[in-house]
């Protein structure tokens, strides 16, 4: 009776084993079962398989084993059932289609069975998942298991911006290892922009001896770009990997840098430099230049024959029309086709690349603008929903097919605040409302990192984790995944996240922090609020440009005799992951009282009524959470300081960001009064900084005066009211910016 317990207790601890081991593969499978067995990979061990095609998998596997275990294993073709891990196409193996997989684990063998080689690569993967963590041994023992998987969504990518920052070939390469890690099987390479041109074109050289450079706000030259011997062995290595890579060749906006090297192909005739900033620029192809198409076409034909991918992305996103507008060969183009408007000469613009590319048996993959024409314009296109999810219903309601890379779950550049590794988890790529007959044509998903803020060595903080939880969404179905699960998983994952050196970002905000004025310590309290486990804090305090060493924190930090607040944040393994800081000012107006005579948007409210007194100054950033936006108005307030106090001087920060409709106001006005009725005028001051520079930038407006006894202070900002006629949003809403009043 006792040998019957002890078996039993061994059984039960084997499977428990088994089941623990399941918390690390990312996605999860399909169906998996643990069984009471266990194979030993050891130097006996050899990988077998029957079809040629499969040498890679086999060679593959090898060096895995080879980097867990330090030992090398013999490949043999030949199969066999005994001691071996055998690699298997069978015709019989239907249910996996081309990408599933059956992996058996006994004690005799391990088994891979699939209808394609992408398949048995899969199956791989969730293999060398079960692969012990640290493993010191010259074995790897693994548990006994079947496990039968398939994807979810035929569709599984990442778009990688590399124009905006430019990223080396082995980059990219190693981001086709993390793809085929997590069983995703595109890369969309995003090439052409207006801040470069990426792509060796040797019909236009130009476009990489000029487009390929720009000069950054620091004056320095920057830039770089593929050579068709390394676009050729990029494609190689990701055709190994079963990855497609879809090559990215904008039109007909964000064109900047193609036409810089070429203006001719321009309504205006430019000059044009490339772009230092980012944004959307209204300088595009001329839709009317037929000299347009020839140059288009000639590029084409060189992208398919590096990129065998049957999908060429031709981008189609915000495409500017006013230049189209006020073009002669653009509206004499409208008329000869019979066109309605700019919007419908997009839509025949994108058909003319597309029936070209058809004849070339190739098929196009546009960005959800396109969809602008009419959807009934459009011919043989896929489209790439980005906008929300309307566009991918739209598409699929037209008989067209969508990828579905809504900004608010896929876009991994978005601040983990915003966009969370919860939030990506939730993602379904079925938009809400679309009839269950047409959702075999939502084809899948990408996740997207735009570089505009990412420079290659911050790309990985940015896409990991979140991308592991987009990786199980369009993979596994939803009936076998549960957050809870995916979280206790991750935290093994993120082992061999870090075995593979990336450098993973947040899962989350990583933290909150709260300032406030205490006024029986007459000092701004700092207090920490963690986002996420396993965070560690170091502060420092500024005073008058002078700083204090950095302390761990441990509890709130009265900031009294300081001007700023400044934080490093530490992940578990004592690895600097970001720093943050906030300034503030000890000024009479803190905490008193103010009376908006504007109204604040709901968009951007920062911490309310008393934002602009709570002593708190802004970042660069007009999304910080602490700007107030006030939208097509003039600013106005009243501040009571409580009593008749010596004012002498009166400051306001304005912030500008005109690709973002926010300008600077035309001027700042200054009132005081005793009480409240009765005002005097202290003074104005223009705002100098033209409406027309294109960088981001803060200003503070000032005036100082002689000493003035005062109870109540008024600020009036007249705004510009609407986007003037040059700018993209000419005519609409302007938005005025402001951090905080400071009263002396």
């Amino acid at each position: 009776m006792k040998k019957i317990v002890v078996i039993l207790l061994l059984s039960l601890a084997i499977i428990s084993q088994a089941q623990e081991s399941m918390h690390s593969i990312i996605p999860v499978p399909y169906h998996a079962q643990a069984i009471r067995s266990r194979f030993i990979i050891n130097k006996n061990t050899v990988i077998k398989y029957e079809d040629a095609k499969l040498k890679f998998e086999a060679e593959w596997l090898a060096n895995k084993i080879q980097e867990n275990a330090g030992i090398e294993l013999k490949i043999n073709p030949e199969f066999s059932l005994e001691k071996s891990i055998n690699l298997i196409i069978s015709d019989t193996a239907k249910w996996c289609e081309a990408e599933g997989y059956h992996l058996f684990i006994s004690n005799n063998q391990i088994s891979l069975i699939a209808a394609k080689p992408a398949g048995i690569f899969y199956g791989l993967q969730t293999l060398v998942q079960l692969f012990p963590l640290h493993n010191k041994q010259k074995e790897i023992e693994l548990q006994g298991f079947r496990i039968s998987d398939k994807p979810a969504y035929k569709w599984r990518g990442l778009n990688m911006d590399c124009c905006r920052h430019f990223m080396q070939k082995e980059f990219v390469m190693k981001y086709i290892d993390l793809l085929a890690m997590h069983k995703m099987n595109t890369f969309h390479w995003h090439l052409t922009e207006d801040q470069a041109w990426r792509i060796e074109i040797k019909k236009y050289p130009k476009l990489t001896e000029v487009g390929a450079w720009r000069i950054d706000p620091d004056g320095k030259r920057y830039g770089g770009f593929y050579t068709q011997e390394d676009i050729k062995e990029v494609v190689e290595y990701a055709k190994k990997r079963h990855i497609n890579i879809v090559p990215e060749i904008e039109l007909p906006g964000h064109a900047l840098a193609a036409l810089a090297s070429y203006p001719e192909l321009s309504c205006t005739g430019g000059p044009f430099v490339i772009e230092k900033r980012w944004g959307v620029f209204d300088d595009i192809y001329c839709a009317g230049n037929d000299s347009v198409f020839i140059f288009l076409k000639d590029i084409l034909d060189e992208v398919i024959e590096l990129f065998p991918s049957k999908y060429i992305h031709i981008g189609g996103d915000e495409a500017p029309k006013i230049r189209w507008e006020n073009c002669k060969k653009c509206q004499k183009r409208i008329k000869d086709e019979n066109l309605k408007d700019e919007f419908e000469l997009q839509s025949w613009f994108v058909n003319q690349i597309g029936d070209y590319l058809l004849q070339k048996g190739r098929r196009i993959i546009g960005w959800d603008e396109i969809l602008e024409g009419g959807a009934d314009k459009l011919k043989n296109v896929t489209v790439q929903s980005w906008r929300g999810f309307d566009g991918a219903k739209q598409a699929a309601e037209s008989e067209n097919f969508a990828i579905v890379s809504a900004a608010d779950y896929c876009y991994l550049d978005a601040d983990p605040g915003n966009t969370s590794l919860e939030k990506v988890y939730s993602f379904n790529p079925i938009p809400k409302g679309l009839a269950e007959e047409n959702w075999h044509r939502i084809v899948g998903s990408e996740a997207c990192i735009w570089t505009e803020t990412a420079p290659q060595e911050v790309v990985d903080s940015r896409v990991f984790p979140r991308l592991c939880a987009l990786a199980e969404v369009i993979w596994s179905p939803r009936n076998t995944r549960n957050w809870e699960d995916f979280n206790e998983r991750l935290k093994a994952h993120y082992i061999r996240l870090r075995m593979l050196d990336v450098k993973y970002g947040f899962e989350r905000l990583p933290l909150s922090l709260e300032i406030e004025f205490d006024n029986d310590k007459n000092g701004f309290v700092c207090k920490i609020i963690p986002g996420q486990e396993g965070l560690k804090f170091e502060y420092a305090l500024v005073k008058n440009k002078k700083q204090s060493v950095f302390r761990e924190y441990s509890e709130p930090v009265l900031a009294n005799d300081a001007n700023e607040f400044k934080l490093k944040v530490f992940n578990a393994y004592g690895e600097l992951m970001g720093n943050y800081s906030r300034r503030f000012s000890l000024h009479k107006a803190v905490n008193k009282n103010i009376k908006l005579i504007s109204s604040y948007s709901d968009l951007y409210p920062a911490s309310g009524n008393k934002a602009l007194i709570d002593g708190i100054k802004g970042t660069d950033g007009f999304r910080d959470g602490i700007w107030q936006g006030y939208h097509g108005k003039d600013f106005e307030a009243i501040i009571d300081l409580r009593k008749i106090e010596t004012v002498r001087y009166v400051s306001t920060g304005f912030l500008q960001s005109t690709l973002a409709w926010i300008f600077y106001p035309l001027k700042m006005k200054v009132y005081s009064s005793i009480n409240g009725r009765k005002w005097r005028k202290l003074g104005e001051i223009e705002n100098t900084i033209s409406e027309k520079n294109p960088d981001n930038s803060t200003q503070i407006l000032d005036l100082s005066f002689e000493p003035q006894k005062a109870r109540y202070i008024k600020i009036i900002a007249p705004a510009l009211g609407k986007c003037p006629d040059w700018h993209r949003g000419a005519g609409e809403k302007a938005w005025i910016f402001i951090d905080e009043i400071e009263i002396y």
